[in-house]
């Protein structure tokens, strides 16, 4: 897919697709919508952006309905999804994926928005990009400004530069999938989950220790995911690296993809830091 460049008087939007952003938190949206405004931004808000029942932005019809409406609009340029939790797949069944297909509109999200970018992905074909915008206002923010606009105004490609290191192997191949290894684990066993056929798989997470995501990587390999796939590209594992666990987590990696042999790379700038940067699936 050919990346998204923004220009003085685009139109972009704002959306929920998992849980609502809490009241409390509006001021951090209303600080983004300045920053996009500043650079000539027009903002859609959706209707499904803040908590209401549930912790919902509004029922999985009713957030399914907001993003068919953003993604057939053809005055808007892309659209951020600004939410997390646990509440994305919801709204699967309720997608129009044929106008998604042909809209092909920029979707930007992570963690639970996995689960959406992955399923439109295995669908349509239209790929997303994993990349949360909060990340703006957030405690890296000013370097995360300078990169969006460096990346989406100006062509560069400073938010998808990345320090990494190869585990195994010395090149990495192929189209990309996944995103949070939880949330890509929701879509196993359903049409929306994307095979994995000669295709590398991105993997990060937040919360869970060694153990838990010791058993979400078994649960992956099951599928046979790790016996078709080209290789992995692995993030940040929040909780488990506040433990100490990294270590112990790659060379379980590593364990078990060891008879085919996969490349296999490990970057510290994706995953739910605030300095993380963006990949675009497909």
């Amino acid at each position: 897919m050919s990346q998204l460049q923004l220009k003085n008087g685009d139109t972009v939007a704002l959306i929920s697709c998992s849980d609502g952003i809490a009241w409390g938190k509006r001021n951090s949206v209303d600080e983004l919508i300045q920053h996009l405004s500043g650079w000539g931004l027009r903002v859609e808000e959706a209707k499904t952006i803040m908590q209401t029942q549930y912790g919902w932005s509004g029922s999985p019809q009713e957030r399914a309905a907001e993003l068919n409406r953003l993604c057939a609009d053809p005055n808007v340029k892309a659209i951020f999804d600004i939410s997390g939790g646990d509440s994305a797949n919801g709204i699967l069944p309720y997608l129009d994926f044929d106008q998604i297909a042909r809209s092909r509109k920029p979707l930007f999200g992570m963690s639970d928005l996995s689960v959406v970018l992955n399923a439109i992905y295995a669908r349509t074909g239209v790929g997303g990009y994993h990349y949360q915008v909060m990340n703006l206002v957030r405690q890296h923010g000013e370097q995360q400004r300078q990169k969006f606009y460096a990346t989406f105004f100006s062509g560069g490609n400073d938010l998808y530069d990345l320090d990494f290191e190869f585990l195994r192997g010395e090149d990495l191949n192929g189209e990309l999938i996944g995103g949070n290894l939880r949330c890509l684990l929701k879509l196993a066993g359903t049409p929306n989950f994307p095979h994995a056929r000669g295709r590398v798989i991105m993997l990060e997470g937040l919360s869970g220790r060694l153990k838990r995501i010791i058993s979400m990587l078994d649960q992956l390999a099951q599928t046979g995911a790790l016996e078709e796939c080209s290789g992995l590209l692995l993030g940040t594992f929040t909780e488990l690296e506040q433990y100490g666990e990294r270590d112990a987590l790659l060379d379980y990696v590593l364990k078990i993809t060891a008879t085919r042999g996969i490349p296999i790379v490990h970057t510290t700038g994706i995953g739910h830091g605030s300095d993380s940067g963006c990949m675009i699936l497909g």
